[in-house]
């Protein structure tokens, strides 16, 4: 998962907000109950007001791209709803736009992020088993002049080594952050098309009736254009 996307959990909850995002293909991918939605990938996405101007942030975790920009998302899918196809103009690779959104919260199974996990819980584990085989060969060795205090002094030291493995392993969420209900979209900049390219203009009509067989249409285009090859 893109780290600069952890940006978007101080906005979640907390309503709508502006995002300027660089438009790069429309494509598809298939939701709970296995039916394709269109889906647009969007790059080098930062926060901007109503009338697009950038908001600087200012966190020591901000991520600052080439341009001076405090990119929130080096790229980010969102679904191709309602409001894009009143969008006046068919959007091609390198087209950036503005928009409202709200941050949404979802579930992901991360198998590297369990390993990282296991991986705290195991050298705290670690640590306090040598803790103890310390404290145990000293007392062995040693006659202790108050043996009950340093064996809950050695407990006290393992416990806040677990209890610290355990936040540390809270700061690993299997969760991520995207955007959601995307309205007011406005065009920022449009690119000049490739030789021979028209740009089409999107119908809502049309994609209500046709449903993916309209939307695959309009995704293969966007794909081929993006790729560098004709399109039809």
């Amino acid at each position: 998962m893109s780290k600069q996307r952890f940006r978007l959990a101080d906005y979640y909850q907390n309503g709508s907000n502006y995002y300027h995002a660089t438009f790069e293909k429309l494509t598809h991918k298939t939701n709970a109950q296995h039916k394709k939605i269109p889906v647009a990938l969007l790059t080098d996405v930062y926060l901007v007001d109503e009338n697009d101007k950038k908001v600087r942030l200012s966190k020591k975790n901000d991520f600052v791209d080439r341009k001076g920009r405090h990119i929130i998302a080096d790229h980010i899918w969102v679904k191709f709803t309602k409001p894009w196809f009143e969008v006046p103009n068919e959007l091609i690779k390198g087209d950036e736009i503005f928009f409202s959104a709200e941050v949404e919260q979802y579930k992901i199974n991360r198998p590297d992020v369990l390993k990282q996990r296991d991986r705290i819980w195991n050298d705290a584990k670690k640590k306090t088993d040598q803790i103890y085989k310390r404290w145990s060969k000293y007392t062995d060795e040693h006659k202790r002049k108050n043996f009950q205090l340093s064996l809950e002094k050695m407990k006290q030291k393992q416990h806040d080594i677990l209890e610290q493995a355990k936040e540390d392993q809270k700061k690993l969420e299997l969760v991520d952050y995207g955007l959601n209900k995307i309205k007011k979209i406005n065009i920022s900049k449009l690119v000049k098309p490739r030789h021979h390219f028209e740009r089409g203009q999107y119908n809502y009509e049309q994609y209500k009736r046709q449903g993916y067989k309209y939307s695959a249409w309009l995704a293969a285009r966007s794909i081929k254009y993006s790729q560098g090859e004709s399109v039809e």
